[in-house]
C-alpha cells in the first residue's frame, strides 16, 4: 500500500467550510455565490464532507468551482470526509466516488474519516490505500480523533506496513473552546501530525463577544479577525470558518494577515483561560 508524501501544503492557512450548506434548495443560489466570492477574493482551501447537506455541500462546491475552471484544479486544496457507517474498505471507495461525481473534480488532496465508529480501523486504512493507488486521494487523515484514537490508529497504520500515515486531524478549536490543547496538540506534533481547526468562531458567537471586541478595536480589527488570527498563530494549524455572507469572507480572509504579539496573547488568555484538564471533543 501507498502512503501519502509527509506534510501536507496547504495554498493558505485560512480557507473556507462548508458545513450546514446544501441544506436548503432556497439556499442554494446565495450559498454557490458566496463560495464563487471566496473564490475571487483569495480562498483557495474548501472543507467539505458527504454529511453536510445529505452530500448537498459538496454540489454547491462543486458548482461553484465550474466558473473557476477545471485546468487550475491545481491552485486549490479539497478536504472532504466519509462517515463511519461508510468506513469499510469496500464503503469508503464507493463514497469518495461519490463525494468526487458531486464535486466535479478529479481527486480530493485529502480525504478524513469524519469520526470513530464501529469500524476496524484496518478497513478504513485499506480504503484509503486504495484511494491512494487510484490517484483519487492525494492524502488521507482522520477528524474528532483524540489521544486515545491516534493510538490505535497509529498501531493500525503499523500493521499495514505504512511508513507515513494520517496527516492530519480536523477538530474544534476556538479560543471557546481550548481542551485539545491539553494533551491532544502535543501528542499531534511529536507526530507530525496538522491541525485543521474547525468552528473557529465557536457557533458565531465570538465575532460579538465584548471582551474580545475591546481587544481587537485596539488592534484596529474586528473580533472576528483576531479569534481567527488567534486560531492560527502556530504555525501547524489550519482553520476552516464557515460563511456564505461575502462581507464576512471578506473580513476572515484578512484575518490571516494578523500577527498577535505576546502581549495580545495574554490577555486572550486571561479572557479564555487555557484548559487545565481534558474536555471532550464535538463532532462537526
Amino acid at each position: 500500500m501507498n502512503a501519502p508524501a509527509g506534510v501536507l501544503h496547504f495554498p493558505a492557512r485560512l480557507g473556507l467550510g462548508t458545513w450546514m450548506m446544501g441544506e436548503s434548495r432556497a439556499a442554494r443560489s446565495r450559498e454557490v455565490a458566496a463560495v464563487a466570492h471566496a473564490l475571487q477574493v483569495g480562498y483557495r482551501l474548501f472543507d467539505t464532507a458527504e454529511l453536510y447537506g445529505d452530500g448537498g455541500a459538496e454540489r454547491v462546491l462543486g458548482e461553484a468551482l465550474l466558473d473557476f475552471g477545471r485546468e487550475r484544479r491545481p491552485e486549490l486544496f479539497i478536504v472532504s470526509k466519509v462517515k463511519p457507517a461508510h468506513a469499510s474498505r469496500s464503503g469508503v471507495l464507493a463514497a469518495c466516488e461519490a463525494s468526487i461525481e458531486r464535486l466535479g473534480c478529479a481527486y480530493l488532496d485529502l480525504y478524513l474519516l469524519h469520526w470513530r465508529g464501529p469500524q476496524g480501523f484496518n478497513q478504513t486504512l485499506q480504503g484509503f490505500g486504495d484511494l491512494l493507488q487510484r490517484g483519487l486521494i492525494r492524502h488521507f487523515g482522520v477528524s474528532n480523533f483524540d489521544v486515545e484514537d491516534l493510538v490505535r490508529w497509529r498501531e493500525a497504520e503499523r500493521s499495514l506496513g505504512l511508513g507515513a500515515g494520517a496527516a492530519c486531524n480536523q477538530l474544534y478549536y476556538c479560543l471557546q473552546a481550548r481542551g485539545i490543547e491539553y494533551q491532544l496538540l502535543g501528542w499531534q506534533r511529536a507526530h507530525g501530525m496538522q491541525t485543521m481547526a474547525y468552528s473557529p468562531l465557536g457557533r458565531g458567537e465570538l465575532a460579538h463577544h465584548p471582551g474580545l471586541a475591546r481587544l481587537a478595536k485596539a488592534r484596529g480589527v474586528s473580533a472576528a479577525q483576531m479569534a481567527l488570527a488567534w486560531s492560527i498563530r502556530d504555525a501547524d494549524v489550519v482553520t476552516i470558518p464557515k460563511s456564505a455572507d461575502p462581507q464576512r469572507i471578506e473580513e476572515n480572509w484578512g484575518a490571516r494577515e494578523l500577527v498577535l504579539g505576546m502581549h495580545e496573547l495574554a490577555q486572550l488568555d486571561q479572557l479564555f483561560p487555557p484548559p487545565r484538564s481534558k474536555r471532550p471533543l464535538a463532532m462537526v
